[in-house]
């Protein structure tokens, strides 16, 4: 039997939630399968883990959760308890949080689009510090500060354009996101910095950046800080002095699927040495700023699916679950490779095993990590897919016409609590567009 308490795994010390099979059966039996189940102990670790990652910052380090990894309220709900930023790139997801405890103080607000209509709206709501990344984003945000009377701070989103070695890179020459240092036209850092310093009711506060997801080496980090110092130098040179209040240097920390990676100690240390070097170069102690979704959020949640059938088929033994990629839809797009675990487990199977969905597709079959143990399968067993707090959960589908799981959470005091209802076939069918048939 695996105790209920959060234990420790092989990952440099770290901690990931592990629950009595006998709570997972319980938990099954009364609410169904599949369904997710989030470990807020595990939330709250890992916002403890990024601040000690960056201890060594000589000015003021905050943490800021990007809610696009996960916006169920009870997660919203543990981390602004936590005091911690917000990261935001619409303004449903400000209604998210505010409706959940957070408050638009602490929210660090980076629109794609860009659109009057949707400054006009977080700025109405109370969001005060904004990120442009476009000279007509920046027009735009004037036009709605001013509407409301309020003075916006406002921050540039740079593309350093900087190799980075990762699963999913933000930072590329002609990317989607950011603007670079100089590129000669109006959709230029310095193009906007300088139009942005003379411009009433905005105040500059700093700059953002975002080099990509699941980063291995800190290299990246230490490249774009190096440009970015001798974008802010040459600026000062020729646009006059100007203050550094906020560096935000996006997320990228990487969980650890089905390997070992390094940890945000690893990582965090020695972005630093390059960052206080940045401090000490421009005379600006600014505030530093580590967004993380996938960090913050992945390692918090399992997903508890059951086994429905068993096939041999030649040397092989597939494995079927009642859950698929419309539930895991990473491990269809970006083969990610959920460590799995059947339990309570066996021994080890003789054959080749393929673990694979209850979808009519042909990619519903689920990677299979080094970590993963799937000895002892038999129908009517759980299968728990680990790390799955990012993404996946707010990317559910109705693929087959599937109705979205429930999702449960473990309190920190213990006790379970029903984080979001699930949906059934009828509800499903409203949802639809199937009560508009009566209409």
């Amino acid at each position: 039997m695996v105790d209920t308490r959060t234990q420790s795994v092989s990952r440099a010390g770290l901690a990931a939630p592990r629950f009595a099979d006998e709570d997972l059966y319980r938990l099954a039996e009364k609410h169904g399968t599949p369904y997710f189940l989030i470990d807020e102990a595990t939330l709250r670790k890992k916002v403890s883990e990024m601040e000690q990652g960056f201890s060594e910052y000589k000015g003021v380090f905050r943490v800021a959760y990007s809610v696009k990894a996960n916006f169920n309220p009870s997660v919203i709900r543990t981390f602004a308890s936590e005091g911690i930023l917000f990261d935001l790139t619409a303004a449903n997801e400000l209604v998210f949080v505010l409706k959940s405890g957070g408050s638009a103080e602490n929210v660090m607000y980076t629109s794609i689009t860009e659109t009057a209509e949707e400054y006009e709206k977080i700025v109405r709501m109370g969001v005060r510090k904004i990120v442009v990344a476009s000279y007509n984003g920046l027009l735009n945000l004037t036009e709605a500060a001013t509407k409301a009377g309020v003075v916006v701070k406002a921050m540039i989103r740079v593309n350093p354009e900087v190799h980075v070695h990762a699963e999913l890179r933000g930072s590329m020459g002609h990317g989607k996101f950011g603007l670079q240092f100089n590129g000669g036209s109006q959709d230029s850092a310095f193009y906007v910095l300088k139009k942005l310093l003379n411009t009433p009711g905005l105040e500059f506060e700093g700059f953002h950046f975002h080099l990509g997801s699941q980063i291995e080496d800190p290299a990246c980090y230490a490249d774009a800080i190096e440009k970015l110092e001798a974008f802010i130098l040459g600026a000062r040179r020729q646009l006059g002095p100007f203050t550094v209040n906020t560096l935000d240097i996006g997320g990228g920390l990487p969980v650890p699927y089905g390997k070992k990676v390094p940890t945000p100690k690893d990582l965090g240390g020695k972005i630093v040495e390059q960052l206080n070097s940045l401090v000490e170069s421009i005379g600006d102690r600014f505030t530093l700023v580590a967004e993380s979704g996938r960090f913050l959020s992945a390692e918090s949640t399992v997903l508890v699916s059951r086994v429905v059938n068993i096939k041999s088929f030649g040397e092989a033994k597939y494995i079927y679950v009642d859950a698929g990629y419309h539930v895991l839809i990473d491990s269809a797009l970006l083969r990610h490779e959920y460590p799995v675990e059947v339990v309570p487990g066996g021994k080890p199977s003789p054959q080749k095993v393929a673990l694979v969905g209850r979808l009519c597709d042909p990619l519903d079959v689920f990677p299979i990590s080094s970590r993963s143990k799937l000895g002892g399968a038999e129908v009517g067993k759980l299968v728990v897919f680990r790390e799955v707090g990012a993404y996946s959960l707010v990317m559910n589908m109705p693929f087959h016409s599937q109705p979205r799981p429930p999702v449960l959470m473990r309190t920190s005091q213990g006790g379970y609590a029903v984080a979001r209802k699930g949906q059934d076939a009828e509800k499903l069918f409203a949802d639809e567009g199937g009560d508009c048939l009566s209409n």
